[in-house]
């Protein structure tokens, strides 16, 4: 014996049966509907704010290495090239050097082609001066001295749209004879200081 039911198709539905819950399913959706559109508009919003600090911390990072770059090149060249420190000790001056990716270190300011990164986009600048001498303690002074220098390490953006900047100030020293000045391979001390 069948005892499966199945609607009576003479018989119609009423309406009165769905008369309370009219328009509650639409309503329900709705509300379901706006709270995932706002959970995502809100996950969006949350990503663009994380990449932009990731951009900057990025671009603070990037403009600090430069600036140390620009120092580091600099003691490194006057580890082996005692030419550039008898022209900071002759002229009194502050020597300016930039650091590029094509020219290593050169002499002079860094302008926007002169970056040192694969992007074109960091400049490294790197600005030298002459702070003083003073005797090396148990030697014979006027044989040795320590020459004490400054070197001021700029890393900046060739754009200057970004404000991403960075400077940092390296003392250091270097022993050399007391009248100041230094021997190199390449014959550059012609003239005295």
């Amino acid at each position: 014996m069948n005892t499966m039911r199945t609607a009576n198709p003479t018989k119609p539905l009423s309406v009165s049966t769905f008369s309370g819950s009219q328009g509650a399913a639409l309503f329900v959706a709705l509300i379901i509907l706006l709270v995932v559109s706002l959970i995502g508009v809100s996950a969006i919003k949350s990503g663009i704010f994380h990449e932009r600090m990731a951009f900057n911390a990025q671009s603070e990072e990037m403009s600090f290495q430069a600036a140390e770059t620009g120092i580091n090149a600099v003691i490194a060249e006057a580890e082996v090239n005692g030419g550039m420190l008898n022209t900071v000790l002759k002229t009194g001056t502050p020597l300016e050097h930039c650091v590029s990716r094509a020219s290593g270190l050169t002499e002079g300011a860094c302008d926007d082609a002169s970056t040192i990164d694969i992007r074109a986009s960091v400049n490294a600048d790197a600005l030298t001066e002459f702070e003083g001498k003073s005797p090396i303690l148990g030697t014979d002074a006027a044989a040795f001295m320590y020459f004490e220098f400054s070197t001021i390490g700029d890393g900046s953006y060739a754009d200057t749209n970004l404000p991403f900047r960075n400077r940092n100030y390296q003392g250091w020293r270097k022993i050399g004879p007391g009248n100041g000045r230094f021997s190199d391979d390449n014959n550059l001390l012609a003239d005295s200081l």
